[in-house]
């Protein structure tokens, strides 16, 4: 039965309850009677009359609000019921509560209209009205905490998996400088292990191909080293001289 009655305290309307403050003042009593004929902008304009003459009558504004309510201007409304709740009359205090109340939650001021049906109900422990409100009150105060809650468990988780998508971005950054680095080392490793085995293979290459012979060099110590051999070895040495003798006595060439 109590999830029942919560069920229907979501889409019940406030009960308003409204008492017009009743006066002798001319204005107040135009302002009272368009407000019953459902007239709430001709009303306004009698009360803003009464509330220029009388600025200090709770009622009077409690009538004021009471017609800024019907034209659905609820924080003008909510300032007028304000300044009611000021006087001194019990009965119009208790009635500016509940009405303020009522504006602040049209605003969505739950939590704040929840106090004011407390504040009605301190003055007038029977106001229905007011108790009816104020379990309207609490159960969208109730809604509304755990509105934000969820808000906030959201924007927590958000912030979570964005910190989380940061560091896995920068873990994968770091990982592929990583192997940038790597990759750009054996870069470096391949191309001198490759620049090694093509000078390896010139020096192959060349040591292959047959070496042109030297020139002679130091002619004269050879011709020294010649006629050592033949000095220490004398019948070869006098074979060169007769050899080069006869050389010498040969007939000159010819020349016709």
């Amino acid at each position: 039965m109590r999830s029942r009655a919560l069920g229907l305290l979501a889409v019940t309307p406030l009960l308003f309850g409204f008492k017009v403050f009743e006066s002798r003042n001319k204005e107040v009593e135009q302002g009272n009677a368009a407000l019953e004929a459902g007239k709430a902008e001709d009303a306004l304009k009698h009360y803003d009359n009464a509330v220029a003459k009388l600025p200090g009558e709770a009622g009077v504004h409690l009538d004021r609000g009471a017609a800024l309510y019907a034209l659905s201007r609820f924080d003008e409304a909510r300032q007028e019921f304000l300044n009611a709740t000021q006087g001194q009359d019990p009965a119009v205090k208790a009635n500016a509560f509940r009405s303020l109340g009522n504006a602040l939650s049209k605003l969505e001021k739950h939590k704040e209209a929840v106090e004011a049906y407390k504040h009605a109900l301190a003055l007038r422990p029977d106001d229905k009205a007011a108790k009816w409100n104020l379990e309207i009150a609490l159960r969208k105060q109730k809604e509304e905490e755990k509105k934000k809650q969820d808000e906030k468990d959201k924007n927590k988780d958000d912030k979570k998996d964005e910190k989380d998508k940061q560091e896995k971005d920068k873990k994968k950054d770091e990982e592929k400088k990583d192997q940038d680095k790597k990759k750009d080392e054996q870069d470096k490793q391949d191309k001198q292990e490759k620049d090694d085995k093509k000078d390896q293979q010139e020096k192959e290459k060349k040591d292959k191909q047959p070496q042109p012979e030297k020139a002679e060099q130091n002619q004269p110590e050879r011709i020294q080293e010649m006629l050592k051999n033949l000095e220490a070895n004398p019948k070869d040495l006098e074979k060169e001289r007769a050899r080069m003798r006869a050389v010498r006595r040969g007939p000159p060439a010819r020349d016709w």
